[in-house]
């Protein structure tokens, strides 16, 4: 974020915000106030994740649910 040009809100609304981005696997916290965004993220930011259902879109289809790992957690990525 910090490299598309100045940033109107303080460090602690910012952390916030990827904090609760985080607790849904839009983004991955990696420590020191750094974090990457997910698979799921990405495909949130390109309209293909509905995240009201957790799904993913399918232009194709319809649309098909996000994928979570057998002990129910949140898709991180790709990671099983």
């Amino acid at each position: 974020m910090k490299r598309e040009g100045p940033i109107r809100y303080s460090r602690q609304q910012i952390n916030r915000r990827c904090k609760k981005l985080a607790e849904n696997g839009l983004v991955r916290h990696l420590g020191n106030g750094v974090y990457i965004i997910t698979d799921d993220g990405e495909a949130y930011l390109e309209g293909r994740l509905d995240t009201e259902n957790w799904r993913y879109i399918d232009e194709d289809a319809d649309a098909v649910e996000a994928s979570e790992s057998a002990d129910g957690e949140t898709s991180n990525g790709g990671a099983s």
